[in-house]
């Protein structure tokens, strides 16, 4: 039983497979890019392909390598490998779908992009053509031969370079000299009346593909300038000028403004501070500053200036004269001392003067520290030196002191003025002290000897 059903479902499924169709391997190719390009222009060329279930193409790219230089490619397509190889008129592209079979190409796409650029000996209206052989095609399994493409483009003549005039007037006025394409600058005969806002400029470029363009038709007082700029057609420019007169305003009162809003030194800050009424002002620079740049701004615009001096400055007072016209012809003048400051000369020895006190001789060494000297009391005997004062001690110690000490003894000054002359106060105080001492032991041991032979 089992066998049957096998049969009958292997029966069943080459009954299917013979009922379902195949799929049919169907392309087309194209080429395409602009209709027409200049020499020494760029020129991208598509290469395309149409159909349904293709995975493989091979094509051969032909051109006039004399009149078209190969450059570069660019590939467009997801999931394929595409290569480009040759030059000098031939190109061999080899393109792959590269995801299993699963990105065939079943629509029109762009399978890589050819650039290349016109060269400047192809001459104008000269037809440049672009072949294309696909020399097979597969979808994996079946392939086609033998299609083909091709694009042509026209070379177009060269853009223009001419950037002249054919004609320029100007309504109601004549122009001095007569107009020419070739000379470029004229003025209005006599003045523009004050009441005319705007002149109208009548121009026509040489090139019909030239543009033209018109600036300062409106007028102020005094002299004005008219610019007419004609740019040709690949980008060069040239530019014509008319100069107008307008007169001015019978009632026209002009200004007597001779003020500055602004006085500066490049070199250094001027003093005092810009201020109305003053026109004395000083600036220092170092001596190293050898110009000085000193720049005016009038409060009014139709106001003029003149700088002088300052070019070369000498050490000490130099003067820049800041000189003020206004609209009327009033004048002011600003002066501006630059002072420029001597030269420094480092020295080179440094020299000090250093007084010194004039060398003593170190005293005599005696033997002893120090040195005392007595001198009789005013009786008529002085009581005799004992053994212990002609031992006594000596007082100072010149280690400790570092000076030998003398010391004079006065009449009635007594020990202890001797002592507190010659040594510091503590050993005085304790010698006191220690006298004290021995004179209370000794009165108590008198004491006791008396009441013991009592």
């Amino acid at each position: 039983m089992k066998k049957i059903i096998c049969i009958v479902i292997a029966a069943a499924v080459a009954a299917a497979m013979a009922l379902t169709p195949s799929a049919v391997l169907k392309a087309s190719f194209s080429l395409t890019g602009p209709s027409s390009a200049r020499a020494g222009n760029s020129v991208a060329v598509a290469f395309k392909a149409d159909g349904s279930g293709i995975c493989g193409i091979l094509a051969e790219i032909t051109y006039d390598s004399s009149k078209l230089t190969f450059s570069s490619s660019s590939g467009a397509l997801r999931n394929w490998r595409v290569e480009v190889n040759g030059g000098d008129g031939k190109l061999q592209i080899w393109a792959e779908e590269n995801n299993g079979f699963k990105s065939p190409i079943d629509s029109q796409s762009t399978v890589v992009t050819l650039n290349f650029k016109v060269n400047s000996n192809a001459k104008t209206d000269e037809k440049l053509t672009v072949r294309a052989n696909v020399t097979q095609v597969s979808d994996g399994s079946d392939e086609l031969n033998g299609l083909t493409a091709s694009y042509t483009l026209t070379v177009a003549r060269p853009l223009s370079s001419d950037c002249t005039l054919k004609s320029l007037s100007v309504d109601g006025y004549k122009l001095t000299p007569e107009f020419s394409p070739s000379v470029k600058e004229y003025r209005i005969d006599g003045q523009v009346e004050y009441t005319r806002s705007a002149l109208k400029i009548n121009t026509a470029a040489s090139d019909g593909e030239a543009s033209v363009e018109v600036s300062g038709s409106r007028l102020s007082v005094g002299e004005n300038t008219i610019r007419i700029k004609v740019t040709a057609e690949n980008g060069s420019t040239e530019t014509y000028t008319v100069r107008a007169v307008m007169k001015q305003d019978p009632d026209y009162v002009p200004s007597s403004e001779t003020g500055l809003s602004r006085l500066t030194c490049a070199e250094g800050r001027i003093s005092p501070e810009l201020s109305d009424g003053v026109y004395d002002y000083i600036v220092y620079v170092p001596y190293e500053v050898t110009s000085a740049t000193v720049t005016a701004t009038p409060k009014d615009a139709k106001a003029s200036l003149s700088v002088t001096g300052g070019e070369s400055l000498d050490t000490g007072e130099n003067t820049v004269v800041v000189l003020c016209t206004a609209e009327d012809g009033s004048t002011a003048e600003y002066t501006v001392t630059v002072m420029r400051m001597p030269e420094y000369t480092a020295s080179t020895d440094s020299e000090t003067e250093t007084e010194t006190e004039p060398e003593t001789d170190p005293p005599e060494d005696t033997g002893t520290d120090s040195v005392t000297t007595d001198t009789e009391p005013d009786t008529e005997t002085a009581p005799e030196s004992s053994d212990a004062e002609a031992n006594e001690p000596e007082t100072s110690d010149p280690a400790k002191t570092g000076t030998d000490t003398v010391t004079e003894v006065t009449d009635g000054e007594g020990i202890i003025g001797v002592m507190k002359r010659s040594v510091p106060m503590w050993v005085a105080v304790a010698s006191c002290i220690g006298g004290v001492v021995i004179a209370v032991i000794g009165c108590m041991l008198v004491l006791g000897s008396i009441k013991e032979r009592k």
